[in-house]
């Protein structure tokens, strides 16, 4: 057996009709550290795949609690609208406090859609009817859906602290007068009368 020195290379041997292009213009040895390279470049590659799924995962993660966060930002505000529009009943005050409920519920009602794009599942993976109740447990968002749900319903407690302030929420016996039974009269009595005649 021949041994050959690892400073000579066979500069025919890449050299035959099945050599591709590159492998004829590189330069003596590069192909060897090429394959080298890719194998160690696919080690690093997935190694780094997995880590940049996770920081993305993160970041998704953080962005969803600060879509949870938003609605608290809001009730201070809304608050001093609904002060500074006065409790007697006009268009701007009760125009600013349906607005509120209706953009209120109108949230809760989309909170999946709003979280949709926090998922970390493939699109179209997503399970229907009872499983979506079972996978619920295992949502990596639900307590970022939990806290939205509750901040949404602060702005819909607002709204119905400000219908109660106007007097539109039906709260003294008055307002069930329809509903109630009349009064039975459980003794008459009469005056006397006298005749003169």
């Amino acid at each position: 057996m021949s041994s050959v020195n690892k400073w000579t290379f066979d500069l025919v041997g890449n050299s035959g009709k099945n050599a591709s292009r590159n492998a004829k213009l590189d330069p003596p040895g590069f192909g060897e550290t090429r394959e080298l390279a890719k194998n160690v470049k696919s080690q690093q590659s997935a190694e780094e795949a997995e880590e940049r799924d996770n920081q993305i995962a993160n970041l998704k993660m953080k962005k969803a609690w600060e879509t949870s966060l938003a609605p608290a930002k809001s009730i201070p505000m809304n608050a001093i609208m609904l002060y500074m529009s006065g409790n007697s009943i006009q268009i701007f005050s009760v125009m600013v406090t349906v607005m509120l409920l209706w953009n209120s519920l109108k949230a809760i009602m989309g909170t999946n859609t709003v979280y949709e794009r926090f998922s970390t599942r493939a699109p179209g993976t997503e399970p229907k009817g009872l499983n979506a109740l079972l996978s619920l447990a295992s949502d990596p968002l639900i307590m970022p859906k939990i806290v939205y749900v509750l901040m949404q319903g602060g702005c819909v407690a607002l709204g119905v602290w400000k219908c109660g302030a106007m007097g539109l929420l039906p709260t003294s016996s008055s307002d069930w007068l329809a509903f109630l039974e009349p009064k039975k009269v459980l003794e008459q009595s009469f005056g006397g009368a006298v005749s003169f005649m």
